[in-house]
């Protein structure tokens, strides 16, 4: 479905990577693994198409995606990427539904009905027990709350790709059963879910599972 081919990213004068390959496919759970700080949130980054690579090739169903025009980019990840962020980037002036439903307002008018999303706004409020949070402002929720905030905004708009940067990181286990179920769903769903992730629950539902080593991606 996604392959970034011999790929290179150097920040600050550091490689990153250097002629690195990564490859997902529909309906997988791909991990990426390492220390802190090798560069497993740069490697979403660039998937997304947030951060650019310096060479190197990006498909996506077996079509070059066109990074040098952020029109398209920004077009390509709106319609196909959902990001759930590891510092959230939700806006604290705004309520949690107009956070979920934030995806939207870069979205073609006329691809997506507005009461339709907000019907599926509230579902999966419902699914995350934030119902009664919908009217409050993102300031006035916990930080397990936001999370649950994030990752529904992530699935607004159905994208075919799921990135997730430490996604359990402020979870108690209930919300993490709920959260590897949600992945599990949607695997099942043929969706694809790119964890980057230091914990080790993950490994038993993984597809894939990519080491970042030597500023290239390992296949373990």
């Amino acid at each position: 479905m996604l392959e970034l081919k011999q790929f290179s990213k150097t920040f600050k004068s550091k490689l990153i990577f250097n002629l690195a390959d990564f490859t997902c496919k529909r309906g997988e759970i791909v991990l990426l693994t390492g220390r802190s700080g090798i560069g497993k949130t740069t490697c979403l980054d660039i998937i997304s198409g947030i951060k650019r690579y310096d060479t190197g090739d990006f498909l996506f169903k077996n079509q070059k995606v066109e990074t040098q025009n952020e029109t398209k980019l920004s077009a390509f990840r709106n319609e196909n990427i959902g990001y759930i962020l590891q510092d959230f980037a939700l806006i604290d002036s705004y309520t949690v539904l107009e956070n979920i439903l934030l995806p939207s307002l870069y979205s073609p008018k006329d691809k997506h009905n507005r009461h339709d999303l907000e019907t599926k706004a509230r579902n999966l409020a419902y699914e995350f027990d934030l119902t009664e949070m919908l009217n409050r402002k993102i300031k006035a929720i916990s930080g397990g709350q936001k999370q649950r905030v994030a990752i529904i905004r992530s699935l607004i708009l159905e994208p075919a790709i799921i990135l997730a940067d430490e996604p359990t990181t402020n979870l108690d286990k209930e919300n993490f059963d709920l959260v590897m179920a949600l992945f599990i769903k949607l695997k099942n769903e043929g969706k694809t879910v790119v964890i980057a992730t230091h914990d080790e629950r993950f490994f038993d539902i993984a597809s894939k599972i990519y080491e970042i080593k030597n500023c290239r991606l390992i296949e373990k």
